[in-house]
């Protein structure tokens, strides 16, 4: 079965042509901390994560060295398409950390399947239709709530799509620097490290700064600073 029946914008496409996009694109496994590409690049191709506990943060850096964090993407997504479909420059860089197993599609082969293939293009647009609705959601957060509550929405968000249940608690995948969650809600670092170390002395979560690793040990408590549970499952 190809690799591509895994990722979720290739899901219903007919496995024959699934075979026939992997043999035409290249498996690859990038070191940790390798950039795929960087803000302004040529779009030429588009990445589906088909393996691996790691992830590919796609960011960008302005020019007095502050970030943002755009999107985390696991095993069973995709990334760089956005450029490719509107053949223009990458909004942002994409940066691997961990191990993980990317099939690298080239531009003229995604766009010929895309312009011939329904099944892809409604999966996209339901992708998109995701996105947009988080982007929303992200934008109406960042001009009515305060940060506290940000940085608990984010990491509940987290810990839903990959987070692992330990003896602790729910486990966030990945590495996360005070510096990364700052990135995420385009906070300062000295802000989101007074927010942790308010939540760990009372007990909401333990960080261990050395591995850069956030385990949230009260998720009611979390839940009530983030806002109700209904409203946490719709993001």
């Amino acid at each position: 079965m190809a690799a591509l029946s895994a990722i979720t914008a290739f899901k219903g496409v007919d496995p024959a042509l699934l075979d026939r996009i992997e043999a035409r694109s290249r498996m690859i496994e990038p070191r940790d901390g390798t950039r795929l590409f960087a803000y302004g690049d040529a779009a030429d191709a588009v990445y589906a994560i088909v393996a691996g506990e790691g992830h590919v943060r796609i960011g960008t850096i302005d020019r007095t060295s502050k970030g943002l964090m755009i999107a985390i993407s696991g095993a069973g997504e995709m990334f760089g398409e956005v450029a490719v479909i509107d053949s223009s420059t990458r909004t942002a860089d994409a940066v691997v950390e961990g191990r993980v197993r990317l099939l690298r599609i080239s531009s003229n082969v995604f766009l010929e399947t895309l312009q011939t293939n329904a099944t892809l293009g409604a999966n996209l647009c339901r992708i998109f239709a995701r996105q947009l609705r988080r982007t929303n959601t992200l934008l109406l957060e960042t001009t009515f709530e305060s940060l506290e509550v940000r940085l608990a929405r984010q990491v509940m968000y987290l810990a839903r799509q990959e987070g692992r249940r330990t003896e602790q608690g729910i486990q966030l995948a990945g590495r996360f620097r005070q510096g990364d969650l700052a990135d995420l809600l385009g906070a300062t670092t000295r802000s989101i490290i007074t927010i942790l170390n308010a939540w760990r002395a009372s007990g909401l979560v333990i960080y261990d700064p050395s591995r850069a690793q956030l385990t949230l040990c009260d998720e009611a408590a979390l839940n009530a600073v983030a806002g109700s549970v209904e409203q946490q499952a719709e993001r």
